[in-house]
């Protein structure tokens, strides 16, 4: 069968059968992904973009619709460097066809070839080696064959020998994929998607693609690489979803010095930034006076790296970001934080990623209406479970208090979904910690010690469950105004604590729920009663581990934790600024002790 135009429907189909080889084999790609960084996710995210932008387009005659509706949703779909890539190159490609119902072999292999430079343009330090060497090479043979070939199916299979001698090529043109052998993953991703189209024009009669389940998986015999990945530059793939005010051009000019791997790819009104920092609060701080932000992607690609070739043990642990745990512990043990959201004016913050003490004060003053959190996501949670499900043998989850925060629910249900698929049972426990702050910090930072000490996940269950009865927070907070806002404390005694000039100390009941467990005149005599606290715990040889935790209040946090060390005999684990998402309930000012007793 002879093809010598390509309609919309034609050109959808083929992108569907592309979209699902490159699914198929998202795993292989996953095992060679070592460029910029070896976070083993490219086949995860080329599969994200091309799949569920397949799934938004709707059938079309004309290809130029076709493109357009390609365009404009593989930029809201992308994920990764090589998702951004891929997206750019639709995007490209849309503004370099003319406004026409089909096109012929001529002006396709033009209008590839001239999205080449809108693709470079696109990427802030382009690397040859890579994805963009390959469908650069492949842009100008499709270009050149396209002239004298007037058939879309010889013509894709001429131009994919040059692609296939370009791909290879890339073993030997960065350093990291020369020392291992092997090609660059995302070009690797972009033949298998030109493969997966040529596949359906050859057989059109027996494609039977079914975008709403998952491809099963090709067996392949490429053995998986093993590397030492030399240490990051930057730690955080940081993805932005938006409607900018300014060109694709200015966004990159402002962030070029602030990171590494940016790619600014856009659409219509419509921008994804891709870029890899250590400071993705900086990132949205800058881009949220750039336009409305309508969507925020933060990976821990060191946390990603380690899990595939650095995993300390065969027990993952998970908790959610309201439990404060300095990030040199949670590096120590290989913790992994969900995010909690924090909502201000409209715009969903990633709590302790995309907004910190840093800028969440400052938020807080400025907002129109007073800000609102949520849990993550089932999906999310189940996407993130399903991951370490490959690598570990068990996991731990310890979430906040579920009588504060439906996190804990969530779990719960993202859980089930991940063991409802699982062909083999993986042990995964679930623990309700009753706690938050600091507290639920320090029975997460026992659970890791425990982990580290070798001991099963059964074991591990047991003892955090005993810790968690005698453990518990005090909270002196500066204003109850925060807590009566976010709907912690009532009205009415919110009312009379102000009347009366009260200052509350807040804790935990036993089934983890707010409660005014005393009260003073003076946010002194809070502290002395606090103090008090902790040493009949000391007195009693009940406390193990003691931590102050602050809604930025440095000084008076190091007072207090000053004061306990010297009736004590011991100093804190740690004092550190509580999470965006609890000092939405504390208020600024607020200090607070956390402690672990048996």
């Amino acid at each position: 069968m002879k093809i010598k135009y390509l309609d919309g429907n034609r050109f959808l189909k083929a992108f569907k059968s592309g979209a699902e080889l490159v699914s198929a084999r998202k795993h292989h790609l996953n095992e060679i992904n070592l460029f910029p960084i070896p976070d083993s996710d490219t086949g995860n995210n080329m599969s994200f973009t091309l799949k569920n932008t397949a799934l938004k387009v709707n059938p079309d005659n004309s290809i130029y619709n076709i493109l357009q509706s390609i365009s404009d949703n593989a930029i809201e779909s992308a994920r990764g460097n090589s998702g951004l890539i891929l997206a750019q190159f639709f995007s490209g490609l849309f503004e370099k066809v003319t406004k026409k119902n089909k096109i012929n072999t001529k002006d396709f292999g033009k209008a590839v070839k001239e999205t080449v430079p809108y693709l470079y343009n696109t990427i802030d330090n382009p690397q040859e080696g890579t994805m963009i060497s390959v469908i650069r090479d492949w842009s100008e043979k499709m270009n050149e064959y396209g002239k004298d070939v007037d058939d879309f199916i010889l013509l894709f299979n001429k131009s994919m020998e040059t692609a296939l001698n370009s791909l290879e090529d890339t073993k030997t043109q960065l350093e990291i994929l020369r020392k291992n052998d092997t090609v660059d993953a995302g070009a690797q991703g972009f033949i298998y998607f030109l493969e997966g189209m040529i596949d359906y024009w050859k057989n059109p009669d027996n494609s039977n693609i079914n975008l709403s389940e998952i491809a099963k998986d090709d067996v392949l015999e490429e053995e998986k690489i093993t590397v030492s990945p030399s240490k990051l530059e930057y730690r955080y793939c940081t993805e932005i979803f938006m409607v900018a005010n300014e060109s694709a051009a200015q966004i990159k000019s402002i962030l070029h010095d602030v990171g590494d791997s940016l790619i600014v790819a856009s659409s219509s009104e419509k921008m994804r930034i891709h870029i890899h920092t250590d400071k993705p609060d900086y990132i949205v701080s800058i881009l949220r006076n750039k336009g409305q932000i309508i969507d925020q992607k933060v990976d821990d690609m060191q946390r990603q790296s380690e899990i595939v070739y650095n995993k300390k043990d065969e027990i993952a642990l998970v908790t959610d970001s309201i439990a404060d745990i300095p990030q040199r512990i949670l590096d120590k043990y290989q913790i992994h934080v969900i995010p909690l959201n924090l909502v201000i004016d409209g715009i969903n913050f990633l709590d302790k990623l995309t907004i910190s003490p840093d800028y969440f004060y400052e938020y807080v003053k400025e907002a129109e209406n007073f800000p609102s959190s949520s849990q993550p996501t089932v999906n999310y949670i189940y996407q993130n479970l399903k991951e370490l499900v490959k690598h570990y043998e068990s996991i731990l989850i310890i979430s906040v208090s579920e009588a504060l925060s439906g996190t804990a629910k969530a779990f719960k249900e993202a859980n089930k979904k991940v063991k409802n698929e699982l062909e083999e049972q993986i042990n995964i426990s679930f623990i309700d910690s009753k706690l938050n702050s600091g507290a639920q910090g320090l029975l997460v930072q026992k659970a890791a010690e425990l982990i580290d000490d070798g001991y099963n996940i059964a074991e591990i269950t047991d003892i955090i469950k005993n810790y968690r009865k005698n453990s518990n927070i005090f909270v002196n907070v500066n204003t109850i105004d925060y807590m009566v806002k976010g709907g912690r404390v009532s009205q009415m005694k919110g009312f009379f604590a102000r009347l009366f000039n009260l200052k509350p100390i807040i804790s935990l009941d036993d089934n983890g729920d707010g409660i005014i467990w005393d009260k003073a005149f003076s946010r002194k005599s809070v502290n002395k009663k606090i103090l008090n606290k902790i040493k009949e715990l000391q007195k009693e040889n009940n406390l193990k581990k003691y931590n102050v935790v602050h809604a930025d209040a440095e000084e008076k946090a190091e007072e207090l934790a000053a004061k306990i060390e010297e009736k004590i005999g011991f100093g804190p684990e740690y004092i550190m600024n509580i999470s965006s998402v609890t000092a939405l309930n504390s208020g600024k000012d607020a200090i607070a002790v956390g402690y672990l007793a048996k």
